[in-house]
């Protein structure tokens, strides 16, 4: 974990004073890359079925270490692989809002748009950068567990492009739903610039730049295969 240790000084934040902050920092940072590496390949599933156990414990450090990275605010694009298409789709169309109870990874690539399968197209506000502990992999954004999504629309039908923006509490103060005057606006400028975002295409980089550690969509339960149930 050199890496991480030369990271970690840029990272520390407010957790930086005391003899316990440079330590816990390196250890969030670590589960962080751990976690980006694959280790903990069983991590997401255990919280998306709502599990209890010591796998929380874990989990809560790499949400710490996530923290602690530079903010991502813009378009992040993801790809569900050829085998995940309409049906999944489909089951967006049907929602209004969509909440993620794991770690859901995306890309800043507008290559990726050129991948098969289900897009998924989403207006970035608190997700984090990871290249500061992941360098071979700089263009991958993650969004931290409870991240809520609002389902804006889909496009195409052989290969789907559902576009969603990230809700941040305060536009949900009294419009549960989402569905306040700000939040109208905004969802017509995000859907204007997601747009622009998709008309950027380029040559397909290798699958790891820009696919999730799980490729799995957003706000789904995965038990067995992408698409079966959903969280409320």
């Amino acid at each position: 974990m050199a890496l991480v240790g030369r990271t970690a000084p840029e990272f520390l934040g407010p957790r930086g004073s005391g003899l316990a902050g440079p330590a816990a920092a390196v250890a969030d940072l670590a589960a962080v890359r751990l976690y980006l590496d694959e280790e903990w390949a069983w991590l997401d599933p255990a919280l998306l079925e709502g599990a209890r156990g010591a796998h929380l414990s874990l989990a809560r450090c790499v949400a710490s270490g996530l923290r602690g990275l530079p903010v991502h605010r813009g378009p992040a694009i993801a790809r569900t692989g050829v085998g995940v298409g309409t049906a999944v789709a489909d089951w967006y169309r049907g929602r209004h809002i969509v909440v993620d109870h794991g770690f859901w990874s995306a890309t800043t690539s507008a290559a990726a748009l050129s991948a098969g399968g289900c897009g998924f197209l989403v207006w970035s506000v608190t997700g984090r950068r990871t290249a500061a502990v992941d360098p071979h992999t700089p263009e991958r954004v993650v969004f931290l567990p409870g991240t809520r999504f609002k389902v804006l629309g889909t496009t195409g039908d052989r290969q789907p492009l559902v576009l969603l923006r990230e809700i941040v509490p305060a536009e949900l103060d009294g419009h549960p739903d989402g569905g306040g005057p700000t939040s109208r606006r905004l969802d017509e400028n995000t859907v204007a610039a997601l747009g622009k975002a998709a008309a950027r295409h380029g040559t397909p980089p290798r699958p790891a730049a820009f696919m999730g550690p799980r490729e799995r969509p957003p706000g789904l339960i995965v038990a067995g295969r992408p698409g079966s149930t959903s969280h409320p």
